[in-house]
């Protein structure tokens, strides 16, 4: 690493946490590990003054509408639009099951909540545990915002990408997206356990948005809306 400011991309993975760093400067290489929480990803980042954070996890949670965000993301993806799945309301956030979701996230909202969608509550949850008490705090460091790695590669290739990140093909694409903000992004990303490749591009990704975020640069979806916990609601790329 230089001696540039650092930021980290995070996403989840099935060992727990990945976390993509790297340093402000573009071209800088990126250095990945694997973290088994949350609040062990943010120990990392304060440790080392990490001055960004893109996290690939929903934070601010709608309450009877859908969040503007979602719905602009949405429209950027264009044909990869269901790479973003619509985002728990925050009504269903503490349900135990999917049929409690489901049945919470219908009488708050009129809208079911998909499976999938489901299935990120959990870490939802972990990440509003660390993030909320602190982020809101002014003196807060490092600076914590969500992300959307597709929508971070459509605006840095300038068009959504054509295949699924979890084909080889999908893969390669990325890759060469990333290839030139990265110096050691040149070929396969390195094997990780507890991380699948399509988890390492995604955190690489995150990472790149939150270069843009160090550097005021980052394009943001929904600005200006808050949840009812007081946290925004917005994607950034």
């Amino acid at each position: 690493m230089s001696d540039a400011p650092l930021v980290a991309g995070v996403d989840a993975a099935k060992g727990g946490w990945v976390m993509a760093t790297t340093a402000t400067t573009p071209g800088s290489p990126v250095a990945f590990s694997v973290w088994p929480s949350f609040a062990d990803v943010w120990a990392e980042a304060r440790s080392q003054r990490l001055v960004a954070v893109g996290v690939d996890m929903p934070i601010g949670l709608p309450g009877q509408d859908l969040r503007r965000s979602d719905i602009e993301a949405r429209e950027l993806l264009g044909p990869r639009r269901s790479s973003l799945f619509w985002t728990p309301p925050l009504g269903a956030l503490d349900a135990a099951d999917h049929a409690e979701a489901n049945r919470l996230s219908r009488e708050g909202t009129s809208r079911g909540l998909s499976i999938q969608a489901f299935h990120l509550l959990p870490k939802v949850r972990e990440v509003r545990a660390v993030l909320i008490p602190e982020d809101l705090a002014p003196h807060a460091k490092p600076q914590a915002a969500e992300v959307h790695p597709e929508t971070s590669f459509a605006v840095l290739a300038g068009e959504p990408m054509l295949v699924s990140k979890r084909q080889a093909a999908g893969q390669a694409e990325r890759m060469a997206a990333l290839a030139p903000e990265f110096d050691n992004l040149r070929a396969a990303p390195p094997s990780l356990p507890g991380a699948t490749p399509d988890d390492l591009l995604d955190a690489a990704a995150a990472a790149w948005t939150a270069r843009r975020m160090a550097a005021s640069a980052a394009l943001i979806l929904g600005r200006g809306e808050l949840d009812a916990t007081g946290y925004p609601m917005a994607i950034w790329a």
